[in-house]
């Protein structure tokens, strides 16, 4: 019998007043932030130990780990990539968020959406990858764990087939758009519904690592990006303290 933690599922789709309910230990997401720290994307990348998937039982392969927000891979994937984003603290529907705690992941969603497709399809441009960003709130909505989450499904084109992780000098591989789905295939992936499987611990491992490496690069440019327009501010004479900024 392993001595490591257990996730648990939880199962009261009860809201309740943040102040007193920032922790639950039967929900396995809470078990899941409390167990890994808030850690830098930047630093994330390289130190593969703060993030050991082995901390837990089942494993858990965290890509994100901040002060307010933490993403990990689904360990029953619809697709290959499927990620969660959640808040570190226990809130079970989205109407519980604090201001903050919305603005946050409002704040991490583009940069962690557009990660997830570069390594899952990392020869597909953004604009042309297909995704989706679902959120259910309560058990008549499809809402498995009683705590907030958004779910990131990348949508590869049929017969996808991803690249060796080595460069290439090749040309990349030209897939057709993928077809807009129609009658119940359409809802069922609207709503981020269909086949599960088991999440395989062996590629999960791979790609947690390309995962946190994307999230490294996109966090750069956007961090970048913000400097850079918080200096063009400065420079007008808008002053230089910003309310939202990021949380690392």
């Amino acid at each position: 019998m392993s001595d490591l933690p257990r996730l648990v599922p939880e199962t009261s789709h009860q809201s309740s007043p943040r102040s007193q309910h920032d922790f639950s230990p039967s929900c396995p997401f809470c078990v899941i932030a409390r167990t890994y720290s808030p850690i830098s994307p930047l630093a994330a990348a390289e130190d593969s130990l703060e993030l050991d998937p082995d901390k837990l039982e089942p494993p858990s392969f965290v890509l994100y780990s901040s002060a307010h927000v933490i993403a990990f891979l689904d360990i029953m994937p619809l697709t290959r990539g499927h990620v969660l984003v959640a808040p570190r603290k226990h809130r079970v529907k989205v109407g519980d968020l604090s201001p903050d705690e919305g603005a946050e992941i409002g704040r991490v969603l583009p940069v962690l959406a557009r990660s997830v497709m570069k390594a899952v399809m990392p020869d597909i441009p953004h604009e042309e990858a297909d995704y989706n960003v679902v959120q259910n709130n309560g058990p008549g909505a499809a809402q498995v764990v009683p705590h907030v989450h958004f779910h990131i499904v990348p949508r590869p084109p049929l017969n996808y087939v991803t690249p060796p992780r080595a460069p290439s000098a090749s040309k990349r591989k030209q897939y057709p758009p993928n077809a807009q789905p129609s009658g119940h295939k359409r809802t069922m992936i609207l709503f981020g519904r269909g086949m599960r499987d088991d999440l395989d611990d062996d590629d999960a491992a791979v790609l947690v690592e390309d995962m946190r490496r994307c999230i490294k690069e996109q966090w750069v440019v956007s961090f970048s990006e913000k400097r850079e327009a918080e200096v063009s501010d400065n420079s007008k004479g808008n002053g230089g303290t910003k309310k939202g900024a990021w949380k690392v």
